[in-house]
């Protein structure tokens, strides 16, 4: 490296590096510019989705808001010590009762079979040509 004499007599090493490119002085600052970039996308999102729910929050109030209109009350099928109008009653009973059979489970009985084999036709084996020892049966 060459040395350079400043005016008070001091040297100083003279540098012959390559300059840097722009592309290198760039580098370093990739990484910085990706993170601040996905940070402001995330919070774009995250005020975005908050929005629609605000939105959609209103909505839903509203179409409450107008069922509440057309929906009749419930003690409009009352009678006044609580009970359900008689009108009311036995078809309700009638549905309940049909629903509750219907989810039941079901048991079947068992039928009475005779001590005869009950293998299909031709698939029958006797009882004596079955080895009582274990290993390969040959039939």
């Amino acid at each position: 490296m060459d040395k350079s004499s400043d005016s008070i007599g001091e040297s100083t090493p003279v540098c012959q590096c390559a300059p840097k490119t722009v592309a290198r002085r760039w580098v370093p600052a990739f990484p910085i510019a990706l993170c601040l970039l996905m940070s402001l996308s995330s919070i774009t999102v995250s005020l975005l989705m908050s929005l629609k729910t605000y939105q959609l929050e209103n909505r839903l109030q509203t179409e409450m808001d107008k069922a509440a209109v057309f929906q009749p009350s419930y003690t409009a099928f009352q009678n006044e010590d609580g009970t359900l109008v008689s009108e009311l009653s036995t078809p309700i009973e009638k549905f309940v009762e049909e629903k509750v059979t219907a989810q039941m489970p079901k048991y079947r009985t068992a039928r009475d079979v005779g001590q005869e084999c009950a293998c299909p036709p031709g698939g029958a084996v006797p009882l004596a040509s079955v080895p009582l020892t274990p290993g390969p049966a040959v039939y």
